[in-house]
């Protein structure tokens, strides 16, 4: 049952980043600091996290200089 919801989210996060963005253009990669995390990098060294948010049931993002450390 958990392998089902882990993919289950995985694939909603997988899916708004197909919906958003070139895929050719981009890099993905893992980002396990938030959940089902993903980093995406385009091509001009700009960033951002898009991830799984459990309380809203939605898919969200965020940039670096959203941020504050």
């Amino acid at each position: 049952m958990q392998t089902m919801q882990t993919n289950q989210y995985e694939q909603k996060v997988m899916d708004w980043i197909e919906d958003k963005f070139d895929m050719d253009s981009i890099v993905i990669e893992d980002f396990n600091v938030m959940p089902y995390g993903k980093r995406i990098m385009d091509m001009q060294g700009q960033e951002m996290a898009v991830f799984f948010d459990y309380w809203t049931d939605q898919v969200k993002h965020i940039l670096p200089q959203e941020c504050s450390y």
